[in-house]
């Protein structure tokens, strides 16, 4: 998902990397308590990813937490444009004293066509206005610090080290922008990030675990990012307005935001646009309301408010607006599906799309019998009209492009609010952990069309059928050869991030074994273990693994050793090219390859 960038140029002031002229003189008070904290306190990082990392490491932000933000766009729908009024306020939690503090906000893009053209107008902090600047990120770990004055250590690459033409050694600070997805993953490798670190300097520190409000007020186009493998995602431009769309981190595209998987504050919006245009956003909505004529709409606007009380990943966060037509309609158990359709879309296609959405009800109730509870109050579907080249699992609202939508994908990202919206990924790395577990949906819808074509569920040639599809369905990815299984999933390239079969196939066959390994029943429970334990928040590659370990039937350490491996040769190891051999050899009862349990049933 990316596309192309100019350079913007940074000049060096005070040993850091920043662009001058882009926030307001205000003089911090300095008494002797501002005096005291300031020698006890220091700036956040400027990142969330861990050193080493080449996968965004250029992302979030550290020194606080994010507990809630308010959405307020004030957009001309017809000119694309936020209008004076647009800001966010965002909610954080300090987690130590803070001279300074950091948000994702890539407000200009060498995509003149689609990228964004933003400007922010003030910061404040606690109410009171705060200084603000923007900076190039350092990669995650510099010895020196956010303000390295090294232009080498602001630089871009698909991998560690950054390489490039003039062969740099240190690891990237970013991931490229690719223009499209033609040019050469590498291509771009040593060039200059750019300067998307929106730095802010309260007028006094924040202390340690103290609560604070930030309101940033912007103006400007919203547009997409261009990312690392020459896609592009973001604020997608539609006739009638914009259509939200945006992993793996185009929200900052259109927002500022700590723009990190692991973020994820509760929502709420409170849109005013164009009159006649509909809000779409996560969670439920909560009302509307017509306002008159004002200096920003003479013809009157439309404010529109959301609601979700869950917290919503970076990646996660909806807000299209446009011509769409809305419907509501509440369960029996009272989850709230909503479901939006762009009306420029025809009426032909518009009703073969409705059949497809009104499945999205009993999926959810199919994959519930998987994964346990629908974890939120309500669910969506919008299908839009501009070309994004990607579905996506919008929190409570999944996303569909170019005006059509089809079941298969609707199980993928149905399944994805369990697995990275409910529970997300600890960062990019573990975006595999995701995308295989929506992958299994793909393969369980599937084994249920040749369930009720054998007899159904309740018979047993159903049932057989269900599970002879999923065995057929495993043995065809493992005889995959090639480059299948080259790269590992834990470590893939912004290239390959989502198209690999690394991301996919792979770790979706890995839990189709598994699956074998602890049997049906102990997998289902193992994964509904999961949402109890970190619904909500976000998993780490070794929390996954330590949650399935306990299932095992034959609980021996040398079972539960051989489950290690297991992992270690799914997830996290590059095979050489081919196939056969050069592949993982363990598997699970049923399924081709070496089985996980030896002839009497034990790991030894």
């Amino acid at each position: 998902m990316a596309g192309r960038w100019r350079w913007i140029t940074v000049t060096t002031a005070s040993a850091a990397l920043v662009l001058p002229g882009t926030g307001p003189a205000v003089q911090a008070h300095a008494g002797p308590a501002a005096s005291y904290l300031s020698a006890h306190c220091s700036a956040g990082a400027h990142t969330l990813a861990p050193p080493g990392s080449h996968l965004y490491p250029d992302t979030g932000n550290g020194g606080y937490t994010s507990l809630h933000t308010l959405v307020h766009l004030v957009y001309d729908a017809k000119a694309n444009q936020f209008l004076p009024g647009n800001r966010v306020v965002l909610t954080d939690r300090a987690t130590q004293c803070l001279t300074s503090f950091s948000l994702d906000f890539e407000r200009k893009s060498a995509n003149t066509a689609a990228g964004p053209d933003m400007s922010v107008q003030s910061v404040v902090v606690n109410g009171r206005p705060a200084r603000f600047t923007f900076v190039q990120p350092t990669y995650p770990g510099d010895p020196h610090g956010p303000n390295d004055p090294n232009p080498a250590a602001h630089e871009a690459s698909q991998a560690n080290p950054v390489g490039g033409p003039h062969h740099n050694p240190l690891p990237p600070a970013c991931s490229p922008e690719l223009p499209n997805t033609s040019v050469p993953p590498d291509s771009m490798d040593g060039t200059p990030c750019p300067a998307n670190k929106l730095v802010i300097t309260p007028s006094a520190p924040i202390r340690s675990g103290s609560a604070f409000t930030v309101t940033v007020s912007y103006t400007g186009r919203p547009g997409v990012h261009n990312d690392g493998d020459g896609t592009t995602e973001g604020w997608f431009r539609a006739p009638d307005g914009g259509f939200v769309t945006t992993e793996p981190v185009g929200s900052e595209d259109w927002m500022p935001l700590n723009d990190y998987p692991a973020a994820k504050p509760a929502y709420d919006f409170s849109d005013t646009v164009t009159p006649g245009r509909t809000v779409l956003a996560n969670g439920v909505l909560v009302s509307v309301k017509r306002n008159p004529a004002s200096g920003e709409f003479p013809g009157g606007s439309v404010t529109w408010n959301w609601h979700s009380p869950a917290p919503v990943a970076s990646y996660l966060v909806e807000n299209s607006v446009g011509n769409y037509h809305l419907t509501e309609r509440v369960a029996g158990n009272g989850t709230r599906y909503f479901e939006a359709q762009d009306t420029a879309i025809s009426a032909g296609r518009q009703k073969k799309n409705l059949a497809v959405m009104n499945k999205q009800q009993n999926i959810t109730e199919f994959e519930s019998l998987v994964n346990g509870t629908y974890p939120f109050t309500s669910d969506g579907v919008v299908v839009g009209t501009p070309p994004a080249s990607f579905e996506e699992e919008m929190q409570t609202m999944i996303t569909f492009a170019g005006g059509f939508i089809n079941t298969d994908l609707l199980y993928h990202e149905n399944m994805h609010q369990w697995w990275g919206d409910n529970v997300t990924e600890s960062g990019y790395n573990m975006t595999f952990f995701k995308e295989g577990l929506a992958t299994v949906a793909e393969f369980l819808y599937h084994a249920r069309l040749a369930e009720n074509r054998a007899g159904g569920p309740h018979s047993p040639k159903g049932q057989a059928a269900f599970q002879a599809s999923l065995v057929k369905q495993f043995n065809q990815i493992y005889t995959s050869k090639k480059t299948f299984w080259t790269v590992a999933p834990s470590n893939p390239e912004p290239a390959g991030l989502f198209s690999g079969a690394s991301t996919y196939d792979r770790p979706g066959a890995a839990y189709l074994a598994l699956r074998q390994i602890l049997g049906p029943g102990h997998f289902s429970q193992a994964l509904q273990q999961i949402q109890r334990t970190y619904g909500g928040s976000h998993v780490t590659e070794p929390q996954l693994e330590a949650a399935f370990t306990p299932w095992l039937p034959v609980p021996t350490s040398a079972c539960r050793a051989r489950l290690s491996q297991f992992f270690t040769q799914w997830f996290d190891t590059a095979f050489p090219a081919g196939g056969g051999q050069n592949r993982p050899q363990i598997t699970g009862p049923g399924l081709a390859g070496p089985d996980f349990y030896n002839a009497s049933g034990g790991c030894s």
